[in-house]
């Protein structure tokens, strides 16, 4: 039926093609969560509450001579007495210290990242930190700067259940990290290029030194590397030149569509004196596409209407062709003008020419209309450029007048 477009049948065919999996994949996905969702067969007497402080959402299902019921409930989680949180105490602030300290041997030799844990497994209580002073760990424990000597700190632990709340205080020092020979003698070239860079600003020159320590220096600038502008570059052109064709095929479908609508009133009133001379819609068709065929002007629907008068000839009903290249025009006055024609073909009348007249005279109109639109809007435009030359008309005529003052 009608021409296809061979390159949107294989991306139709691609997209079914990868709907058709996605949907396979959810079909799977969701029969998975169905079967593991389903009621647990293990028939239960007892709800067992969490105790690190949680509450859990079950479902429960009771069966009884009235059939079944669905019942869901927020399992509370357990409650504790004093004397049960005072018991637990000890063990508890052990198994935080031990937590804390993390790959360290004790808190009076800090040399690695301590872990601040936000819950201690087995436990209920609820905890969060403080240092003092700030600005050595961060919230997760690891040391945010290197220190050159031992540096005391106070860790205060806030541990609460409920209406239970108390905090433990402990005192650590974090020593300098032990490094190798290679890393204190980059420390030591970064300490004196910061240290020359700032206390002799007032030199226009920093001498590099080419021995520290015994320990021969030879200084080189490096380039900055273009491999990351490079990189940005071929993924920003690779993403061009893929999805170029679609922006660029968008544009031109949306300038083909203009054109379409500009040429319409004239293309109408043409058919319309053709049918008056008693030529029946196929011979109009056929004339047209002949016109075109031999002129091959750059001109859309006549385009479309030579489409139509080949695939007649090989044929295709006429009506049938005419409604593939309303689909591909894509433009209202074109699928009017198609459903006329269509309508006079299947049920006959001698109105025809009168209605494309009509069409036309109106598409005139609208056209007309359009027009005087972008005319205005133009003008609007124009209103930039014109105080962009009144600024540098002013400035031509007002520079002069300043030199010639004198102060």
């Amino acid at each position: 039926m009608g021409r296809k477009n061979s390159g949107h049948k294989s991306i139709n065919k691609k997209n079914i093609k990868t709907a058709g999996i996605v949907i396979l994949l959810g079909v799977f996905l969701t029969i998975v969560l169905l079967l593991k969702s389903g009621r647990d067969t293990t028939d239960t007497d007892v709800l067992i509450r969490e105790e690190n402080g949680k509450n859990q959402n079950i479902r429960l299902v009771a069966e009884s001579e009235y059939g079944e019921e669905d019942i869901e409930i927020e399992l509370l989680s357990r409650t504790y007495s004093e004397t049960e949180i005072e018991n637990m105490k000890t063990d508890f602030l052990d198994e935080l210290r031990f937590s804390i300290l993390s790959e360290n041997g004790s808190f009076e030799e800090i040399y690695e990242n301590l872990s601040f844990p936000e819950a201690v497994e087995g436990y209920p209580f609820t905890l969060s930190y403080r240092v003092r002073p700030r600005g050595i760990l961060d919230s997760s424990g690891a040391i945010i700067n290197d220190v050159d000597e031992e540096t005391p700190i106070e860790l205060e632990i806030t541990y609460s259940l409920d209406n239970f709340e108390e905090k433990e205080i402990i005192e650590g020092i974090i020593l300098p990290q032990q490094k190798s020979e290679e890393e204190l003698f980059a420390k030591k070239l970064r300490d004196y290029i910061e240290g020359e860079n700032e206390n002799n600003r007032n030199s226009k020159t920093i001498i590099l030194p080419t021995q520290i320590n015994g320990v021969n220096v030879k200084w080189s600038k490096k380039k900055s590397s273009k491999v990351p502008a490079i990189i940005v570059l071929t993924v920003v052109c690779a993403g061009f030149v893929l999805f170029k064709d679609r922006i660029l095929s968008g544009e031109n479908e949306k300038k083909r569509r203009e054109k379409i609508i500009l040429e319409y009133p004239d293309f109408a009133v043409k058919y319309a004196l053709l049918n008056e001379a008693g030529l029946t819609h196929r011979q109009i068709v056929d004339r047209l596409g002949s016109e075109y065929e031999k002129k091959k002007k750059d001109s859309p629907i006549y385009e479309e209407i030579y489409k139509v008068s080949i695939d007649v000839k090989g044929g295709v009903p006429l009506t049938d062709a005419l409604e593939s290249m309303s689909k591909n025009c894509g433009v209202r006055e074109i699928t009017f003008f198609v459903g006329l024609i269509n309508r006079n073909i299947k049920k006959g009348g001698r109105e025809i020419s009168a209605e494309l007249r009509k069409a036309a005279d109106e598409s005139s109109s609208e056209k007309r209309e359009k027009i005087r639109r972008k005319a205005e809007t133009a003008g609007t435009r124009l209103l930039i450029p014109m105080v962009f030359l009144l600024i540098i008309v002013f400035a031509l005529i007002m520079i002069p007048a300043f030199d010639s003052f004198s102060f």
